[in-house]
């Protein structure tokens, strides 16, 4: 388990997986779910 902890290819691709689930979490909770943004905002131009 040690050598798992210490080797970087293991420790940078548990870092990006966490993040990428702070993300993913985030866009949850903010109901960006169906990933549509909605109206445009600048129709009137």
């Amino acid at each position: 388990m040690q050598s798992i902890k210490n080797n970087e290819l293991f420790r940078f691709i548990g870092f990006t997986l966490f993040y990428f689930m702070i993300l993913v979490l985030l866009f949850l909770i903010h109901g960006f779910h169906d990933m549509n943004a909605g109206p445009f905002i600048y129709t009137e131009f």
